[in-house]
């Protein structure tokens, strides 16, 4: 039978966490479900907003391949030809056929479908609150949970479209291809679509920040640990990335306030001790830089698929760049003279760590860097000392470059030196326009300019989408 891709990805998409398939899917047309049988009581809604972040979590999207992206393909890390564990993304040698860029696409969009199925079955259900004799708290419930799949949509579809689509550019219309949407239909069996702008894809992007805002009631009804669901203070750091890229600095600052603002001691400069700040990354505990990870545990049973393993067993490795930026008595250094790299796992399974998606240093770093970009230099530097002073060279602000060339300069280095191997890098490098050496140093990358090509299945299948013409023009070229 034929591979349809992402337009018969899961034509059915079964509630809970059964996920539709491993890495190609053939769909047949009795397995259709529509959504008002599939969602008939707060129940289904709850399992579909869980289906939703199991396809999130998958070591094919955000459990692995998408942060391993974000570091492998810039130069804060490397890959090892022994293991050919994503050495075609460090290398910049892939094709449109590499599986590793074809689970991203596949997996972002059975994210992306369980979340409009979700949103579109809590509708339902809401509609027959009466008839279904709901409570107040069942309602409530159900709206927390359209929350929670409004905003992973959001992410979904920012993440995509950043590794699809050439970045936004801040004043310009934007008008460079994202990726197709699903707003308010699921996917669906045989139907042509056609790749959104950039401006559209990051427009679904703000309204569903807005959306689950919206909806959002309190964390008791998630079910879990809330720093393992989208909580308050993660929407609020979600808005303030999304806005960073497009350069809205006054509502990227703005929004990473609210989100400290929303932390327990969110307003709180002081950083962990040494210690705990080494050994957060060998325990699964929610500790105080937490504000969204994806939750593992020993269950995930993840081995050769963990982020742990690619980082290990398999070799990839920091860049010799990333090192050199380590003063000698910073204590983020002590993580690599530890366990040379971040994830370490636990106690009981060294392939199991959480992914963090959203910390609190990150959310510093991006007023130092918006203030910084709106002039305003001391306020720069007070929220930019928050993770400076782990350089126990750095005593005080004074410490800290001047001038705002030097500060923002002082900033790119410091998102490296705090956010390795978290996936930043790449698509930082993208959105500020930076030049970096690759492979090691071996190759050297307009980042601006370069976008990954649309998997060649899902062009071939014949659904509309088309491919990002001339995209191989871009890759990087040798240092020499």
């Amino acid at each position: 039978m034929k591979k349809y891709k992402i337009f018969a990805i899961c034509a059915v998409m079964s509630l809970g966490l059964v996920s539709c398939g491993d890495s190609y899917f053939d769909v047949d047309m009795e397995q259709n479900i529509e959504t008002e049988n599939a969602y008939s009581n707060v129940q289904d809604v709850q399992n579909g907003m869980i289906g939703a972040y199991y396809s999130l979590g998958t070591y094919r999207f955000y459990g692995r391949d998408v942060i391993a992206l974000g570091d492998i393909a810039s130069d804060l890390a490397t890959a090892s030809p022994s293991s050919g564990h994503f050495v075609t993304i460090y290398q910049y040698s892939f094709a449109d056929t590499d599986g590793d860029l074809n689970d991203i696409w596949n997996y972002g969009y059975q994210t992306m479908d369980k979340c409009v199925r979700t949103i579109q079955g809590a509708k339902k259900v809401l509609e027959k609150s009466e008839e279904l004799k709901l409570s107040e708290e069942d309602i409530e419930q159900v709206k927390n949970a359209m929350s929670q799949c409004y905003a992973l949509r959001a992410l979904t579809v920012f993440t995509l479209t950043n590794i699809f689509g050439l970045p936004y550019q801040a004043g310009k219309t934007n008008s460079q291809l994202g990726v197709a949407l699903l707003v308010d239909e699921p996917l669906q069996p045989f139907v042509n679509t056609e790749r959104k702008s950039v401006e559209e894809c990051y427009a679904l992007v703000l309204s569903d920040i807005e959306k689950a805002k919206e909806f959002y009631v309190d964390d008791s009804y998630l079910p879990g640990e809330p720093a393992f669901f989208f909580n308050p203070s993660a929407i609020y750091a979600l808005e303030a990335r999304v806005n960073l890229y497009m350069g809205n600095y006054d509502k990227a600052k703005e929004a990473a306030e609210n989100s400290l603002a929303m932390m327990k001691n969110g307003d709180n400069y002081d950083l962990p001790s040494d210690d705990i700040y080494v050994n957060m990354w060998s325990s699964i505990a929610v500790n105080d830089e937490t504000i969204f990870s994806i939750s593992k545990t020993d269950d995930d049973n993840l081995s050769a698929n963990a982020l742990n393993t690619l980082y290990g067993s398999y070799k990839a490795d920091l860049s010799d760049y990333l090192v050199s930026l380590f003063g000698e008595n910073d204590i983020r250094a002590k993580v690599l003279d530890a366990y040379a790299y971040k994830y370490q796992g636990t106690s009981t399974a060294q392939a199991v760590s959480n992914i963090p998606v959203f910390r609190k240093s990150e959310m510093y770093l991006i007023i130092a860097e918006c203030a910084a970009q709106l002039d305003m230099l001391d306020e720069a530097k007070d929220a930019l000392f928050y993770t400076a002073k782990r350089d126990l060279d750095i005593a005080d602000v004074e410490g800290l470059p001047a001038s705002k060339d030097e500060l923002l300069s002082f900033i790119a280095d410091e998102r490296a030196r705090e956010l390795y191997l978290e996936g930043h890098r790449w698509f930082d490098a993208r959105r500020t326009g930076m030049t970096i050496a690759v492979n090691n140093g071996s190759k050297i990358l307009d980042a601006a300019k370069f976008v990954y090509p649309i998997p060649a299945d899902e062009i071939n299948a014949g659904f509309g989408i088309v491919q990002n013409t001339g995209w191989e023009d871009n890759l990087p070229v040798s240092a020499k």
